[in-house]
């Protein structure tokens, strides 16, 4: 399972920038490990929104605050939908080059054949 390094605790981010003097760095708070393997988990089980109650559970299990699961969530998706955009991306860039390949292949054919035709005497 692959687990959002970004979230981990003491990832260094708030260090940095608390160094600079930031109060909002001082204030965030990083998951652990273990909150993070399971709202992965949860995340897989439902890309959609957590219901209410499962979001209060979740966040009782967890130690965090309901609002912290609900943006936790809402940061995965889109994160999930970006990586979702680019794979689909890849996908068809590689089918459009495969099919530009063989429009190029079938134009050859087709002026090798016309100059067949071209220079084959018709009776």
């Amino acid at each position: 399972m692959m687990v959002d390094e970004q979230y981990l605790v003491g990832g260094g981010g708030a260090v940095a920038a608390s160094a600079r003097g930031s109060a909002d760095a001082d204030r965030k708070r990083r998951f652990t490990e273990e909150q993070i393997r399971s709202l992965e988990s949860m995340f897989h089980a439902h890309h959609a929104k957590l219901e209410p109650r499962e979001k209060a559970e979740l966040a009782r299990e967890l130690g965090l605050q309901p609002r912290q699961v609900s943006i936790w969530f809402q940061n995965k998706r889109a994160r999930w939908h970006s990586k979702q955009l680019e794979h689909d991306y890849a996908a068809l860039r590689a089918k459009y080059d495969a099919l530009h390949s063989r429009v190029e292949s079938l134009m050859q054919e087709k002026l090798g054949l016309t100059s067949q035709v071209i220079t084959t005497p018709t009776n």
